[in-house]
């Protein structure tokens, strides 16, 4: 990629993501690189503001022989032949931050452009923090007009404002580099950055972006090596197409996320050193056999699109619908239901609900084929499911083969097997590794969700909802991570027996894809107190971007051996016998269920066996029991269990 333009260059590159420098902290390694890489370890600490000397000084604490501030606040001063020979006395250039659209105005097509190309040619150190690293690629974002956020560019990425430009700096052709990366959620940025390009040029550009209080150091033959506390993403897609208009789609964008320590040949994308350890999912599909609606966004306005398909369209229009959500919320959804001719049946997680005298409510919920999750509490919805014979009913039920469960928001989150909690409660979660994760429904049973991920009224927390996806599935074995985003949904859902994800709306929706990598979790401390990020590093995973007509293969289905769906009432005599049946946890990493059944009216069996039917294990049971599937190989098993006249069949993960 880079040989065929840069085979002379001896120079180097250091790239800096942004965050405040400190001395004794994650800075010195990178910054004394940039000293003992400079010849004659001159520094030249290059703004278009005054500075105080704190830079300079740093830059002579590690060693440096010199290092100055040097203002440059006008093309006609960046143009003047003195600049260029006081610049040239130097053999290490760093660029500050700010604003990149200055240093492109202020420098392209000048004596301080000449004396950096010409500088770096004779093997001195480009180096640049934040808007200063930006400018280092072959292809810039400019910044000539307004910023670009996350969502725009997930929304539209020929946005006028992404102004893209490759008639500056030749350092790093085919790549384009972004700041502040993980921090400020801006993985959908570089990415439509990367589409805009190739709709524009038809060039795919490789994606550099660079985490805040982290370095890429590149040497002369283009290898990188990282330093810092947090990671070095690198895209490289195969392909970019349109949906909708403006939105961007890619079946095949590859990714790989660097570790302090990790090292990279930027010319062939081979990684030198990483992760020694695979990680490969536990679950290699998705199996279930009911459709999945999953929101990115609160509140009704946008989700009309989704309440339309869910009631008129998934399913039949007089299907009857559960809405379930905390007391007194959910009410303009519940009334938009009403509007479209269906009468739900309404779950308000209170005590009440969750009582053993509840038989016709119970009976109503058996009824209903499409079920609404909708502004719920975390701790509130799981404790009503697992404490009581109504939460018990609906986290069954909706496992049924044929139901239609969505999830608006929020909610969206309790679909996969792993989700984070408090993402929205403090704005450094991440970055202080104090993400909290707990159990989810499992209904996608190899995946994470987050909601509002790129939601501009939840720029702060960009940090939170864009690291939480990734460190959820390496730490937990997954193979798919969903970014949601606002005005649109993800579709989960079978043809002809193939499980299919799809996304309608105005913005494109991610979905990451773990085949198997080498991968670990972040390890350099961010301070003294020894707290680290909640990051993960890999070598290999691929970004599909869907919207419109796109679509992700995601498994086969796999039938269950509940009865088909029809409409079922019991009586209260008959509930009685329908039993408390429970197992824990499932799915299960040993391969150890806890089964709790009660009451024991009747004499009662369990059987295990395979998905081709054999059976493997059949026992009399009592109301506290283990199904021990440790020897059995991982995936899906049936557990049966007879009791009366009555007969329940349950998967298990193994």
């Amino acid at each position: 990629m880079l040989a065929a333009t840069s085979a002379g260059a001896q120079g180097k590159l250091v790239l800096v993501g942004g965050g405040s420098e400190a001395a004794n902290s994650w800075s010195d390694e990178p910054y004394a690189w940039i000293v003992n890489q400079a010849p004659n370890k001159k520094v030249a600490v290059i703004s278009y503001t005054d500075e105080d000397n704190w830079i300079p000084d740093y830059f002579k604490s590690l060693g440096a022989v010199a290092a100055d501030n040097i203002k440059l606040d006008s093309r006609s001063k960046a143009d003047l032949q003195s600049t260029y020979d006081l610049l040239m006395q130097y053999d290490a250039f760093f660029f500050k931050g700010g604003d990149q659209s200055y240093y492109y105005n202020y420098f392209r097509d000048t004596k301080t452009e000449q004396a950096i190309v010409e500088k770096f040619n004779s093997g001195g150190v480009m180096s640049g923090t934040s808007a200063g690293m930006a400018i280092l690629s072959g292809v810039i974002y400019a910044a000539l007009n307004n910023s670009v956020y996350p969502d725009e560019a997930l929304q539209n990425f020929k946005d006028s404002d992404i102004t893209l430009r490759d008639d500056f700096l030749p350092f790093l052709p085919g790549i384009i580099a972004d700041t502040h990366f993980t921090e400020r959620g801006r993985g959908a940025r570089l990415l439509a950055f990367m589409a805009n390009w190739y709709a524009t040029s038809g060039v795919l550009l490789t994606g550099v972006g660079v985490d805040d209080r982290t370095a890429l150091c590149i040497d002369e033959d283009y290898v990188g090596h990282v330093y810092g506390t947090g990671t070095v993403s690198i895209y490289n897609a195969g392909n970019f197409r349109v949906s909708n208009g403006d939105n961007m789609v890619s079946d095949s964008v590859h990714v790989t996320q660097l570790l302090y320590g990790n090292a990279i040949n930027l010319q062939t994308l081979e990684i030198l050193e990483g992760s020694e350890e695979m990680v490969i999912p536990e679950l290699s599909s998705e199996t279930g056999n009911y459709e999945v609606i999953l929101s990115g966004s609160e509140g009704l306005s946008s989700n009309e699109a989704l309440l339309n398909y869910f009631i008129l369209e998934a399913g039949t229009p007089t299907d009857s619908v559960l809405v379930i959500t905390s007391p007194g919320n959910g009410q303009a959804f519940i009334e938009e239901i009403k509007s479209l001719g269906v009468e739900p049946v309404v779950v308000e997680l209170t005590d009440d609900d969750n009582v053993a005298s509840r038989t016709r409510l119970r009976n109503h919920i058996r009824k209903t084929k499409k079920v609404l999750f909708v502004e719920n509490d975390d701790d509130a919805l799981f404790d009503f499911l697992d404490n009581g014979p109504t939460g018990q009913l609906i986290y069954s039920h909706i496992r049924r083969n044929g139901m239609i469960n969505a999830f608006v928001g929020e909610d969206s989150r309790y679909a996969g097997k792993t989700f984070v909690t408090n993402h929205l409660a403090d704005a450094l979660a991440a970055y202080y590794g104090e993400l909290e994760f707990r159990q989810g429904l499992s209904l996608l049973q190899t995946t994470s969700v987050m909601s509002n991920t790129y939601d501009e009224f939840t720029a702060d927390f960009y940090e939170n909802t864009t690291a939480a996806i990734p460190y959820a599935m390496i730490s937990e074995k997954l193979h798919y991570g969903i970014y949601l985003n606002r005005n649109s949904y993800v579709n989960f859902s079978q043809q002809a027996g193939i499980n299919v994800l799809k996304s309608e709306g105005e913005f494109t929706n991610i979905i990451a894809v773990n085949s198997g990598t080498p991968a670990r979790l972040a390890f350099k401390p961010v301070n003294a107190q020894g707290d680290i990020r909640n990051y993960a590093g890999f070598s290999e995973m691929k970004y599909v971007l869907l919207n419109g007509t796109e679509q992700l293969f995601a498994g086969i289905a796999q039938p269950s051996a509940d009865e088909p769906y029809v409409p079922e009432v019991v009586t209260a005599t008959q509930e009685d016998e329908v039993l408390s049946l429970k197992v824990f946890p499932n799915p299960s990493r040993n391969g150890i269920f806890q089964v709790r059944i009660s009451p024991m009216a009747f004499p009662t069996t369990m059987t295990v066996s395979d998905t081709v039917g054999k059976i493997l294990q059949t026992t009399a049971v009592g109301e506290n029991d283990v199904v021990d599937l440790s020897s059995c190989a991982p995936g899906m098993y049936y557990l049966t269990v007879v009791s009366g006249k009555k007969k329940y069949t349950l998967k298990l993960i193994r």
